[in-house]
């Protein structure tokens, strides 16, 4: 019978079973501070993850959580470590903790993960002292060089940003996780744009959009006439990331033959074009990217297991934008300042739809949210013209009523405030009757509106 976890309920889990839930993940500085966590290893010790952020590795022993840290141990001896830990919750873990050092030896900070619960830990092959490696479109190529905009107001989120800033001049393989939408690939153009490489490409390839039978010509290229219709040799997009980074997003649906050879890649720094004879000497950092749990893959055999331990050397778990309600607050402004940019409009929000986002559980997170504040911007610059064309049709009914109305001697200053006052409630209709909303379309004080409306009514001898 499969052991469930039951979350108290002030959290944001559920019931669920503990084969399905990601793995724990801890990584410090040199001294044992936690700079980047997730929800389950804050759910396997029954705190926050916004507190557990806040502490060190040897705060959560003192308090009883669990009896030792094997983070400590890996931060005392310089040496790997891997043991069962057992947490005041009842969870039994088996962990590792790699420490990763500077050029100077100087420890830099501690990795530690756990991908099992039961059963014996499988041995990462990835050396402990991590060096240097020297040596949307299914595939695109750009010059990064441009500043990444990055929003993180969240602590969650400003850990992973330092982080980020710390591996950056690495060539260490970076594995991203998160669900669909969370920034995976902003994360991944950060890192690059932070590093040594940043002046070298950043190569992305979607290993979903590929076919099988076409994974290898557009990994490796090839040689001229290696195949009908090959007629010009063409590099491999891992070349073309040479100098800079390639960035493998939805890793898990690279196919298992692949894999394989990508795995001869990583290990011996080189390529081979399909038809060619010789190996092409590659020198790019990987980072990859997923929305799968690709360990529970390498257990179904899905995916290899000595890839995964390649490329998973420093991972970072983005946690869905649900949780992260801050982030949501500057995306919205981020988001609203490009599109009234780019469609040259003033859309605010008020402060029911404010609410109603905050409210939302973004499923796509924050690809979700940009289309949807593009769609406000849209629809709300769309109505103020609709607006803008009932104001103008208005103008026949004022002509008429200013030709009815000559021996009353209409002068030019009731016109003004007849003109005004419509053009003043279509826009009103337009946000609902808020006049606070109305005001700043409009650019005038919320007391302008009713003073104006007023003078309409006097002019038209309401």
């Amino acid at each position: 019978m499969k052991k469930k976890v039951i979350e108290k309920s002030k959290s944001n889990f559920k019931v669920q079973d503990i084969n399905d839930l990601p793995s724990t993940l801890f990584v410090t500085d040199a001294k044992g501070n936690i700079l980047i966590s997730n929800d389950f290893t804050a759910l396997t010790i029954g705190i926050s993850l916004d507190e557990l952020l806040k502490m060190n590795v040897q705060d959560l022993v003192k308090a009883g959580y669990y009896k030792r840290s094997i983070t400590m141990e890996a931060i005392e001896t310089k040496q790997r470590v891997s043991r069962a830990v057992d947490t005041n919750r009842g969870f039994h873990i088996k962990s590792t903790a790699t420490p990763i050092f500077q050029k100077d030896g100087e420890l830099r900070l501690v990795v530690t993960t756990s991908n099992e619960y039961n059963g014996k830990f499988p041995i990462a092959t990835e050396p402990t002292n991590i060096q240097n490696i020297n040596g949307k479109s299914k595939t695109d190529i750009q010059d990064t060089r441009a500043e990444i905009s990055f929003v993180a107001e969240s602590l969650a989120m400003k850990q992973i940003v330092k982080v980020c800033n710390q591996i950056a001049s690495y060539d260490s393989k970076v594995l991203i996780y998160g669900e669909s939408g969370t920034g995976k690939e902003v994360v991944a153009r950060y890192i690059h744009q932070k590093s040594d490489r940043s002046q070298g490409p950043f190569v992305t390839i979607n290993c979903a959009a590929i076919p099988p039978t076409l994974f290898e010509q557009e990994l490796f290229g090839y040689e001229k006439a290696a195949f009908l219709g090959a007629d010009v040799k063409k590099k491999g997009i891992i070349e073309l990331a040479n100098d800079g980074v390639l960035f493998l997003d939805e890793i898990a649906e690279m196919p298992l033959e692949m894999q394989a050879k990508l795995l001869r890649v990583i290990d011996n720094n080189e390529v081979r074009r399909v038809g060619g004879v010789q190996n092409v000497p590659i020198n790019c950092r990987i980072i990859a990217a997923t929305n799968r749990d690709l360990w529970k893959m390498v257990k179904k055999g899905m995916f290899r297991e000595d890839l995964y331990y390649r490329i998973n050397v420093i991972p970072i778990h983005i946690p869905p934008l649900r949780n992260r309600k801050l982030d949501i607050v500057g995306l919205i402004s981020y988001f609203l300042a490009e599109f009234n940019e780019k469609y040259q409009d003033k859309v605010v929000l008020s402060a029911d739809e404010f609410q109603r986002i905050l409210k939302s559980d973004w499923p796509g997170n924050a690809r979700e949210l940009r289309n949807y504040v593009e769609r406000l911007v849209v629809i709300e610059q769309q109505s103020i013209q609709q607006s803008a064309e009932d104001a103008v049709t208005d103008w026949f009914a004022i002509d008429h009523f200013i030709k009815r109305n000559l021996d009353k001697q209409c002068t030019l200053k009731d016109f003004t405030s007849i003109v005004e006052g419509r053009y003043i409630k279509h826009v009103l209709d337009a946000y609902s009757g808020n006049a606070t909303e109305a005001a700043k379309r409009l650019g005038v004080d919320r007391s302008v509106i009713y003073r104006k409306l007023k003078k309409m009514d006097n002019a038209l001898g309401k």
